[in-house]
């Protein structure tokens, strides 16, 4: 029987799965990476985490950037699988009239913030011991701290222009900013980017929200008092998929879109530039596999550019497509976890 569903694991994370099986006990962290509408193909699976998996494991911190991390949050609610579907129907049916302006799409997103967070969401994060969220932005640093799209599209060339030679070159033009709750986060800073941490509480939240998935040039970025930066912006420019050491003591679950990890924004284009093996020893990936993308209707995951290719009635019909085989995905997941047959999946 073919799965829909690929599983990928480090060293580490592999040894134990196939010595312990695919218990939610042996997970201590979860990732969320930044891809906007390509999550609708995880939101099924994602609820059906929330509702039956993750019940049954300790303690998680979640970490994520930009969707990635409006994702994490839900997780982190008292009620996750009523804030995902939130989250997923005010997305699915997010539309924008013509010649929108970064501050009308960032209304959006701050209403979408609102939605995902409901009435209580702000408290029950902030208090949830058991789900320890952390979001990555990207603090601006010289012409990328500008609103002006000329000096933000200069930043940004010069800034890919370097990231060609090195990511490192990046800590010029942004720093790493991570907010988190609870007193300690996994995610450690060990690289070139300078990386400040910033305790969350119910004023930064929202805004920490918002700026974690502000695109440069596409949404107005976002200014935290807290942090040493003045505005910040979406997380996933140095932290698309991740590339940095975690300090678990167990395993990392990555739901995913993809089967591959791709380090920065800026690395996209750059199939050279891979994440280093030893930060993903204990990474358990979960992704949707080449058949189930190959059976959707175009033959790809639903994305940002979609807005571009479709009319709203034919983007939003063909992103319910989408989540539809992700809730099969799902399914088969939960399905092959409990009679041990999640090992075909294994790549």
């Amino acid at each position: 029987m073919t799965l829909p569903f690929v599983i990928k694991a480090g060293t580490s994370a592999r040894a134990k799965l196939l010595k312990d099986g695919f218990e939610p006990a042996q997970f201590s962290a979860m990732l969320g990476a930044s891809g906007g509408p390509k999550w609708f193909v995880l939101a099924g699976l994602d609820q059906q985490l929330a509702s039956d998996f993750l019940p049954k494991a300790g303690p998680l911190k979640l970490l994520g950037s930009s969707v990635g991390g409006w994702r994490m949050a839900a997780h982190a609610t008292a009620e996750p699988v009523a804030a995902i579907e939130r989250f997923r129907d005010f997305y699915h049916h997010l539309s924008y009239a013509d010649g929108a302006t970064p501050r009308h799409i960032s209304d959006s997103s701050r209403a979408m913030v609102k939605a995902l967070l409901g009435d209580s969401g702000i408290d029950e994060i902030l208090t949830n011991r058991q789900r320890q969220l952390h979001l990555v932005t990207a603090g601006c640093r010289g012409l990328l701290k500008s609103e002006r799209k000329g000096p933000q599209m200069l930043g940004l060339g010069l800034a890919a222009l370097g990231n060609l030679i090195s990511r490192n070159t990046l800590g010029a033009f942004f720093g790493r900013s991570i907010f988190h709750t609870g007193s300690h986060s996994p995610w450690l800073g060990r690289d070139a980017i300078a990386t400040e941490f910033v305790a969350l509480d119910r004023h930064t939240l929202p805004l920490a929200l918002e700026a974690t998935g502000a695109i440069p040039l596409v949404l107005e970025g976002v200014k935290l008092a807290a942090s040493r930066h003045r505005l910040h912006r979406d997380g996933g420019i140095i932290d698309y998929h991740f590339d940095l050491p975690l300090d678990t003591e167990g395993l990392v679950l990555y739901p995913h879109f993809y089967d591959k990890a791709i380090p920065g924004w800026f690395d996209k284009g750059l199939s050279w530039r891979k994440p280093k093996p030893e930060h993903y020893d204990k990474v358990v990936m979960v992704a949707p596999s080449p058949a189930l993308v190959a059976s959707l209707p175009h033959q790809k995951i639903s994305d940002r550019k979609d807005f571009e290719r479709f009319d709203d009635k034919a983007r939003i019909e063909y992103w319910q497509q989408v989540i539809d085989a992700g809730r099969k995905m799902a399914d088969s997941f939960a399905q092959a976890v409990k009679n041990g047959q999640w090992q075909q999946a294994l790549v």
